[in-house]
């Protein structure tokens, strides 16, 4: 159902567990589709499941259009981040035996947890470049080494506790140690799911190997496992990411052996642009262009040191507004950040700049740090109008929702939403007179819980995350100083599809692929981040360097713009470099 080449089509039917190496545009998310689909054919009863663990939201929602434009039911499928998969199956149900969890807890985004780090560390003392490792080994002991870093780590989680939340890294160790304390959760999922398939294998930390082992050990019958990734796109390492070959990850599962196959051929980029980036990686072998542009010149443009930082913002939009005169699609174009902070100014001016055309960007939503959310999840539903196009989608929404309410809630959803057409219908045949989109949330949910008559102060984790719902947005709005619209029309932007011009990081589009990139901030101290260059060694900080710039670049199927930006400066007043490695390269540019 899900068209294949020969080689696709082996690492889909080849039995048993498989590792498949996939360098850039090989078809890997095709490949992963498609096992699914395979997987979900086998099952034998509606309670097994088949699941998907991507390192991105977006990129599970990808896997679940791509099923759903084969016409492949998916009720048996779960996809989503490993953190998902945590929280939704291990933590929120199992919650009543972990201390940090059993009154109630919320998480934490990326940006607040950087910025709460960035503030304990600076009252400390620390600079920003030093290491302070907010995440656990197996055995629950940090990864600091330091007197001082091991003080800011102890502040920074005694903060989250106060506020009863959890990071990122809090989700996968407290859920790696409830697998470990009681395994008959382990042996409750083992006992249903069938099939793992883990996309970008190659940053996956060792906690999540500890997460996966844990259930695959303790089930009967063992389920099939199915690993896809390239250790040239792993750029997580310094974050505890490990890239373990295929001989290695048989040993972590216990397994005598394990098929390994690979994936050739790029389907995404213009010859021109994949001899580019092999660039920086030498150890790289040949990629033969496959699409059918492959042949084309296509553009890279490199601004080194030629645009100032007050016309960064200007010369983004300038090269958004020829892509679109080209007729490429907004959602076809996508605009690269280092990191996190860079992300909200920036998408904020090129608003400014460009006022009629949609941006998909974290600092533009006040939604956008609430996808775990119940009440983020039930404004989704509502926020997008029905039609047959979206359906599927709907659907597997109102699904996630109804899990959601059993688990925080401790209760059966009530009859007139007991299943995700019900659901549905309840909600479609809501409205509300208000414009403003905070306002109109409000309203609708108010209806919404009068309707299954259920009294909201009966359940504090259910009130807890309603009011986080809304605290998290109102600061967002409040913080935004007046660029973030509150009417309901652009709240409904926010989940219409396509989106628009995708602003994120390079962690944050990692697996993806668009018409048009354009990457800033390429700098030294940037990438790589300094605590890398600082605190490891040169050969490492290269390394990660070279892997930066090499999923960077390998996003781009026809147009890539690279800018090292002039005016941005170290807080001891030193002018920030081009990237070494981009700056020494030679190529033919346009």
């Amino acid at each position: 159902m899900i068209p294949l080449n020969d080689e696709q089509r082996l690492a889909v039917d080849t039995p048993g567990n498989v590792v498949v190496t996939a360098c850039p545009g090989s078809g890997k998310t095709r490949v992963l589709a498609a096992r699914v689909v395979r997987g979900l054919t086998e099952l034998k009863t509606r309670r097994e499941r088949v699941i998907a663990l991507t390192y991105t939201n977006r990129a599970a929602d990808e896997i679940q259009s791509r099923l759903d434009e084969a016409d492949v039911a998916a009720e048996c499928l779960w996809a989503g981040t490993i953190h998902s998969f945590a929280l939704e199956w291990i933590l929120r149900p199992y919650a009543p035996y972990c201390t940090e969890l059993q009154y109630g807890f919320s998480v934490v985004n990326e940006y607040f947890a950087e910025q709460l780090l960035s503030r304990l560390k600076a009252e400390a003392g620390l600079a920003f470049f030093d290491d302070v490792h907010t995440g656990f080994g197996r055995d629950g002991a940090d990864q600091n080494t330091g007197h001082a870093a091991q003080a800011v780590f102890e502040s920074y989680k005694a903060e989250l506790r106060r506020l009863r939340a959890i990071d990122f890294d809090d989700v996968l160790y407290l859920a790696y140690r409830l697998l470990h304390d009681r395994p008959e959760i382990a042996e409750t999922l083992g006992a249903i799911v069938r099939v793992i398939c883990v996309d970008e294998a190659q940053d996956i930390q060792d906690l999540q190997y500890g997460i996966l082992k844990f259930i695959h050990r303790a089930a009967r019958d063992k389920p099939s496992l199915f690993f896809v990734g390239d250790e040239n796109q792993s750029i997580y390492e310094s974050l505890g990411a490990m890239t373990k070959s295929p001989s290695e990850i048989a040993t972590e599962f216990e397994l005598t052996t394990i098929n390994h196959l690979e994936l050739h051929g790029n389907y995404r980029s213009t010859q021109r642009i994949i001899d580019f980036y092999r660039l920086f990686r030498a150890n790289v072998p040949r990629i033969d262009g496959r699409s059918k542009w492959a042949g084309e010149d296509g553009l890279i443009t490199f601004e080194n040191q030629t645009v100032a930082l007050e016309g960064l913002a200007a010369a983004i939009a300038s090269r958004i507004t020829a892509a679109l005169s080209e007729g490429v699609a907004t959602n076809d174009i996508c605009v690269i950040a280092p990191r996190w902070m860079h992300i909200k100014p920036l998408a904020r001016l090129l608003v400014n700049h460009l006022p009629e055309v949609d941006f998909d960007a974290p600092g533009l939503s006040p939604l956008h740090s609430s996808y775990e959310n119940f009440w983020f999840k039930v404004g989704r539903l509502m926020l997008t109008r029905p039609s047959p196009r979206r359906t599927r989608t709907r659907m597997r929404w109102a699904r996630e929702a109804i899990t959601d309410l059993r688990t925080i809630a401790a209760i059966e959803a009530p009859s007139a939403i007991d299943s995700p057409r019900r659901l549905l219908r309840l909600l479609n045949g809501l409205s509300s007179n208000q414009s403003d989109g905070i306002a109109y949330l409000r309203d609708v949910f108010a209806q919404f819980l009068k309707l299954i008559d259920f009294d909201m102060e009966t359940c504090l984790a259910l009130k807890e995350s309603y009011l986080g719902f809304f605290e998290k947005a109102e600061s967002h709005l409040s913080n935004a100083e007046d660029l973030l619209p509150r009417d309901i029309e652009s709240f409904r932007r926010l989940f219409s599809h396509p989106s628009g011009v995708v602003v994120n990081t390079c962690h944050g589009v990692k697996g993806e692929e668009y018409d048009t990139v354009i990457a800033f901030g390429l700098l030294r101290g940037f990438v790589p981040h300094w605590d890398v260059i600082i605190n490891h060694s040169v050969e490492a900080a290269t390394d990660q360097e070279s892997k930066l710039l090499y999923v960077i670049c390998s996003r781009a199927k026809r147009k890539l713009h690279l800018i090292a930006e002039t005016g941005r400066h170290t807080k001891s007043k030193r002018a920030y470099q081009t990237s070494e490695l981009l700056a020494a390269v030679r190529f033919e540019l346009d």
